[in-house]
């Protein structure tokens, strides 16, 4: 099956693809051959379904490039991820693919499992997926709590990823019953991140983790200040965790 073509009838700005490759080059990250082409693919699908469900408030190709598929491809900066081959990896609350899409687009040799609870994000995936030919890339409708719990899936993983999902302490409850020991969760943080780490002394006693380090980076023309919260696995997670659904978040640890 060939890859599906951007739609002629709509000529996309070509500006993204120099800002995206340019802020990765800062990175030392390069895409494999057909990294620039699946991003356009994404890009054109964004745009298909976006008329039809909210997948992201950001609709220029440049404002996507940067700030949805550049910020996903940040954890690249981390030595761990950048030097990663054949892992297992998960994205927990994957929304509209990221960080998990463009991560696997950029590491082909990944399998990939993108965790997301509602329907249709879910049929955006699969459509995406499907389009840009991608391989050993999974999609699940379910909650983290959920899936936790499941033998297939529970202590499975190298590397937890989460962006813009809950606060710190709830992410370390969603994401550590998925890791094998020694497996790193990775979150995406905004400037509070040192703060929020300092605080989550309990749920890395009760959960079995603890902090492997803040990776702050900055994306050319975007304001703000980012970072990664590293949690490193060292201790097994108890089978109370994680709780059932809804009760991380409205009683973090």
């Amino acid at each position: 099956m060939e890859k599906e073509e951007a739609n002629p009838e709509k000529p996309e700005k070509d500006d993204w693809a120099p800002a995206l490759q340019k802020t990765l080059a800062r990175w030392e990250v390069t895409l494999p051959p057909d990294g620039l082409e699946n991003f356009r693919i994404y890009l054109h699908e964004l745009d298909h379904w976006n008329q039809r469900i909210n997948l992201t408030a950001l609709r220029e190709p440049k404002h996507i490039a940067l700030g949805h598929f550049a910020d996903s491809l940040a954890p690249m900066c981390v030595d761990k991820v950048f030097e990663a081959k054949h892992i297992q990896a998960i994205d927990i609350g994957t929304g509209a693919g990221f960080p998990g899409l463009p991560l696997k687009i950029a590491n082909p040799d990944w399998r990939f499992t993108l965790l997301e609870s509602v329907g249709k994000k879910c049929d955006f995936l699969r459509a995406v997926i499907n389009a840009m030919e991608l391989n050993h890339v999974e999609v699940f409708q379910k909650r983290a709590e959920e899936i936790g719990h499941d033998k297939e899936h529970r202590e499975k993983y190298d590397f937890v990823f989460a962006r813009a999902l809950s606060g710190l302490s709830t992410l370390i409850e969603y994401g550590l019953p998925f890791l094998k020991m020694n497996g790193i969760l990775i979150a995406h943080r905004g400037r509070t991140a040192a703060d929020e780490a300092s605080r989550v002394n309990v749920a890395l006693e009760e959960l079995g983790g603890e902090i492997d380090g803040i990776h702050h980076y900055e994306i050319p023309d975007l304001g703000g200040s980012r970072a990664l919260v590293l949690v490193k696995k060292v201790r097994a997670t108890t089978k109370h965790y994680p709780r059932r659904a809804g009760v991380a978040a409205k009683r973090p640890l």
